[in-house]
């Protein structure tokens, strides 16, 4: 869904969450987005170290479609491996490990280029303020359903 909203976007990694971030700055609007997904529902494994302990997060941005392209192979893979690289530049590499059909099997990895988001610049990527939502449903009378 994020490929389709937009080429990049912003990836904040925390010890306990992933967000994917939106912010396109267009005058006449945009798409914006926070995605926030909780590590321990995708992930039995997970380890980050952020630059310091008050700092204890990463702000990367990556091409949205080299990543959903990267993922698609691990939909009935065994195990996947997220990891930060350097291949002569900053890279997200992602290892899958997909079953063959003579039950060994093989591993797949993506290199996705992928830009550090220098911590002077981490301000503008800070959850948006939401308001508190205020929904009311009006239904027929329960007879009537």
């Amino acid at each position: 869904m994020i490929a389709k909203l937009a080429k990049t976007c912003t990836l904040r990694i925390s010890p306990d969450k992933l967000n994917f971030i939106l912010c396109d700055k267009l005058a006449n609007g945009g798409v914006s987005m926070w995605c926030e997904l909780e590590q321990e529902n995708f992930f039995n494994e997970f380890q980050m170290e952020g630059v310091s302990a008050e700092n204890n997060e990463i702000y990367l941005e990556l091409t949205s479609e080299n990543l959903s392209r990267a993922l698609k192979t691990a939909q009935n893979a065994r195990a996947l491996k997220i990891k930060l690289t350097n291949k002569h530049f900053p890279c997200l590499t992602v290892s899958v490990e997909l079953l063959s059909m003579s039950s060994s099997s093989r591993i797949v990895t993506h290199d996705i280029p992928i830009k550090v988001i220098p911590r002077k610049l981490w301000k503008d990527l800070q959850e948006p303020v939401v308001p508190d939502p205020d929904v009311s449903i009006y239904l027929p009378v329960l007879k009537t359903m």
